[in-house]
């Protein structure tokens, strides 16, 4: 094969939802923090961050297999 019919690699992307309980908004924003600060030299990455009601039994793992 030669360099003109090779196709360009198709960046591919993790995504990982991670679910646990807090104590506070502010417990939160710091656990938050801390991921950021991990993933700082992976110039692409993103957070989204939600805080939400815990759902109602307790549990933290509804609807995640």
């Amino acid at each position: 094969m030669t360099e003109e019919n090779k196709k360009p690699v198709e960046p591919e992307i993790c995504t990982i939802r991670i679910v646990f309980p807090v104590e506070s908004d502010e417990q939160a924003i710091e656990f938050k923090k801390k991921i950021k600060a991990l993933l700082a030299d992976i110039p692409d990455s993103a957070i989204q961050f939600a805080i939400m009601s815990r759902p109602s039994g307790g549990r933290t793992d509804v609807g995640m297999g």
